[in-house]
């Protein structure tokens, strides 16, 4: 073991020191040493005494000659710092990371236990555009993530395939004369959120009947009955296939697809609108401009009732996409007798079956056990998400383990629009998009412009490679961009996406990632695997940096395991290629004598072991050369 066993030495070492709780933290500065004790600070504060003098105190009484990978104590401003043995460290880091293989890092913590993570959830009206990406890169991500640690996670993609905004779509075709079968060169989701669902809505807008007949058409959908229910579910899997393909070409995988209809059609709403009345948690309105609606009483929420109650149910009978929403919530948590039935939908690329919910299918997917249920929802959806969580407590269900990961928004530079076809106003310098305007950047758009930038640089370093493999390499330098500079910024922040700045070889970017990789990979093929872990003598300051930052990868995922985040671990790569970086340049491999070659070549085999884990788990596609 590495770092983990450097720090149960160290917690060892005190206790034999007479200190209980040893208080173990690694070192920002590794010139103090590489894991320091905070304990002198407490025991201050109940002895009355100095940190200094209580941390001297202590490593006077702590003994290294037994110690393995601890070399020598020290105080310093009262912490007491540990340093290593580095010959008997560098060989345990190494040790560990070969032995453990593509597991490295990997506790298991998750044995056992199941979680539940929804993302994606697009309208099936429209292709996916940059926004929905972050969506998709986040939600996948976070899966591999708890995947790694053991988990068994369960991926569901929510289908709204009822409301206005797939009435539009009917009205277009219904109403308005739109064939079924897109233009030439257009594929079928693009045709429906760029041509008939934005030009319905202009037309609705200026024409009271066809509003009106929109009201019918959405009421006929939630019924599942008539013309438009069947033509709202032959539209909805079609454009479901389109934005499938391209999650799969971000490299996301589903489980399975529930259809939003069919909350109601199982009767589970009707179940959790019983139960939210005998908790007398609703109310139905007699007068007032909510008269005739069902609403949920927020009246004891500190937030939330500032802005009034929650219309659950019209005063048309139809439920609104909230009371909806609780349903399929409290259903995720077990609160519901109902369940989905299911047929196969499709195949991921790795072969793995998608399932869709289906009155005639003969499936079962319990959810039962989820420790943890994830939903990926950008953060203009907090309130809505709010209440979700406060109905579900007022069902008297944990809703502590409904876990609502929000995101900020996404947005392109003005240069890149352009570059799209699009013109923005002269004021403009960020474009935000508006699906029902027609304005949004779609991600096969925008992921075919990062190809061909890509595929240009390609066909000028290799002009032997065929072109199958200059268009493979291509789709993976392009993906890598995307899915990379989507999730390395924090959520909270908004991403102003320059394609300029995210298809560069040096910097925090994909494609450095992948060089940096590749980098690897040829120095380990010219040289063999003549590995060695022990090293001839202390290593040099690069060879520690580098080690040093390999060992903390454990602490990485179990500080993951606690706060969810994400950006730790893009930074974490970051950091790691750059050390790598540094080492390859300062410290000869394949020209260095014998041991050093072979203790070396350990180093980079053990590099290239934990960079391939980390680019799968944030979805990075591996490239051998670059």
């Amino acid at each position: 073991m590495g770092l983990k066993h450097l720090i149960a030495e160290a917690e060892k070492l005190l206790r034999s020191a007479g200190v209980q709780e040893p208080l173990i933290q690694v070192n920002r500065d590794p010139s103090f040493g590489e894991v320091a004790s905070t304990v002198a600070f407490q025991l201050a504060k109940s002895l009355g005494r100095s940190p200094k003098l209580i941390a001297e105190e202590i490593a006077a009484k702590i003994e290294t000659s037994g110690s393995e990978l601890i070399s020598y104590v020290e105080a310093i401003n009262g912490y007491v710092n540990f340093r290593a043995n580095w010959v008997g460290y560098s060989q345990a880091i190494l040790e560990e990371i070969l032995s453990s293989g593509g597991r490295y890092g990997s506790s298991g913590v998750g044995a056992g236990k199941r979680i539940i993570i929804e993302h994606t959830s697009v309208n099936p009206n429209k292709p996916l555009h940059v926004g929905h990406a972050r969506n998709v890169c986040l939600g996948d991500t976070l899966a591999r993530l708890y995947r790694f640690l053991g988990y068994e996670v369960l991926v569901l993609n929510y289908i709204d395939d009822s409301g206005t905004q797939m009435a539009d779509v009917i009205l277009g075709f219904m109403e308005l004369g739109y064939r079924l079968d897109p233009p030439a060169g257009m594929s079928f989701d693009e045709y429906c959120g760029d041509v008939v669902y934005v030009e319905s809505v202009k037309r609705a807008e200026l024409d009271p009947a066809l509003a009106e007949r929109r009201r019918q058409i959405t009421g006929e959908i939630e019924s599942r009955s008539g013309r438009a229910f069947e033509l709202n579910r032959m539209i909805v899997w079609k454009v479901l296939r389109d934005q499938l393909r391209t999650c799969w070409r971000l490299g996301a995988r589903y489980d399975v697809l529930n259809m939003e209809s069919d909350i109601l059609a199982y009767g589970l709403w009707d179940e959790i609108f019983g139960k939210l009345k005998a908790a007398k948690a609703i109310y139905f309105a007699e007068s007032g401009p909510k008269a005739g609606c069902w609403l949920l009483d927020l009246s004891r929420h500190p937030v939330l009732s500032k802005e009034g109650d929650e219309v659950l149910i019209k005063s048309d009978g139809t439920t609104t996409y909230i009371a909806r929403d609780i349903a399929y919530a409290a259903w995720k948590l077990e609160a519901s007798s109902k369940d989905f039935s299911y047929e196969v939908f499709d195949e991921n690329p790795d072969g793995s079956k998608i399932y869709v919910t289906s009155e005639q299918g003969k499936v079962r997917i319990p959810v039962s056990g989820a420790v943890k249920v994830i939903n990926v929802i950008d953060v203009r959806q907090r309130r809505p998400q709010e209440i979700v969580r406060y109905a579900l407590s007022l069902l008297g269900l944990d809703a502590e383990k409904y876990i609502h990961y929000g995101y900020e928004v996404v947005a392109l530079s003005r240069k890149d629009a352009e570059k799209l076809g699009y013109s923005p106003e002269l004021d403009q310098r960020i474009i935000h998009m508006s699906g029902r305007r027609g304005l949004y950047i779609k991600v096969n758009q925008l992921l075919d412009l990062l190809k061909w930038r890509a595929m240009m640089e390609i066909r000028e370093r290799h002009p032997d490679w065929s072109d199958d493999r200059v268009s493979e390499t291509g789709e993976k330098i392009a993906v890598a961009a995307l899915r990379y500079a989507l999730i390395r910024q924090d959520t909270d922040k908004m991403i102003v996406l320059d394609t300029d700045e995210i298809m560069r070889l040096e910097g925090d970017t994909g494609p450095y990632l992948q060089y940096t990789y590749a980098r690897a990979l040829r120095i380990l093929e010219k040289a063999g695997y003549e590995l060695s872990t022990k090293p001839p003598g202390e290593p040099s300051e690069p060879e520690k940096m580098l080690l040093r930052r390999m060992a903390y990868f454990p602490i990485l995922l179990d500080e993951f395991h606690s706060n969810m985040l994400i950006k730790p671990i893009t930074d974490y790569a970051y950091n790691l290629a750059s050390e790598f970086n540094v080492f390859y340049e300062k410290v000869p491999v394949l020209k260095a004598d014998d041991r050093e070659r072979r203790f070396r070549l350990a180093i980079v085999k053990s590099f290239a072991t934990l960079f391939s884990i980390l680019l799968d788990l944030l979805g990075v596609p591996r490239i051998d050369v670059m």
